[in-house]
């Protein structure tokens, strides 16, 4: 589904990303590392919305921007100007790509996909909403279109337990489906149980594989620059404290 080969990114000349290879298939992969360490460069790469220096990029066998129209994308909460008077339903619609005007069924769909996640809105300003329901609202849009490929940048913070739990069923429903998953944390705990891969990065791969193997002590530390403090759950996973602040 996805497959970086060698790939490097800069940013007017400063490294951002160092050597990536990974291959991922009909999955659930969460992407961690410390703030500046690549994570939302990486997602940005897969979706074609930046190209790599070096390196071949492949998604559905094909290079990222061909396939965009198959992704589910939902954006940091930072990507949407906050007082800017956009509403709840164009938010929404913007998950469905490469149309001028929107058919009954468009909003239809896009009405069913907010209630979906837990929402009863459309008309209201996405700026007056609490964090946690804007959160909600850019889930709906990453959906709405049916995806082949859901990619989430930070989509849990400001999110409470409830919400966070119903998003988690949603995404569990689409693994079963068969839809690959791609979502970046700065705090995985919530979702270390449910996932089949993490991807640990600075900059470079840290880690790639099960969480059992790939979140240790010493990898931790190759990511975070010092010691992480770890509970190890009775399941045998290793639980990183490194807190819940936006990355």
């Amino acid at each position: 589904m996805i497959e970086m080969k060698n790939v490097y990114f800069s940013y007017n000349g400063k490294e951002a990303l160092s050597n990536i290879s990974f291959k991922m298939q009909e999955e659930f992969v969460a992407i961690m590392g410390p703030n500046g360490s690549g994570k939302t460069t990486l997602i940005k790469l897969i979706m074609g919305l930046l190209e790599p220096e070096k390196g071949e990029i492949k998604v559905f066998g094909e290079e990222p921007k061909k396939v965009m129209e198959y992704i589910g994308y939902m954006p940091q909460r930072d990507a949407i100007a906050r007082h800017f008077p956009i509403r709840v339903r164009d938010i929404v619609l913007m998950g469905i790509h490469k149309k001028k005007f929107y058919a009954r069924k468009d909003i239809e769909k896009a009405r069913e996909t907010l209630k979906a996640v837990g929402l009863d809105l459309w008309n209201e300003l996405f700026s007056e909403l609490s964090g946690g329901m804007q959160q909600r609202v850019l889930f709906a849009r990453a959906l709405v279109k049916e995806p082949r490929l859901i990619i989430l940048d930070e989509p849990f913070n400001a999110v409470d337990l409830p919400s966070r739990e119903k998003m988690l069923e949603i995404l569990k429903e689409k693994r079963k489906e068969g839809i690959p998953i791609v979502v970046v944390v700065h705090n995985i705990n919530p979702i270390l149980h449910e996932i089949d891969k993490v991807l640990l990065l600075n900059r470079r791969m840290i880690a790639y594989g099960n969480p059992k193997e790939a979140l240790n002590e010493q990898n931790l530390k190759k990511a975070y620059g010092s010691d992480v403090q770890i509970i190890v759950c009775d399941e045998g996973y290793c639980h990183p404290l490194i807190g819940d602040t936006h990355a």
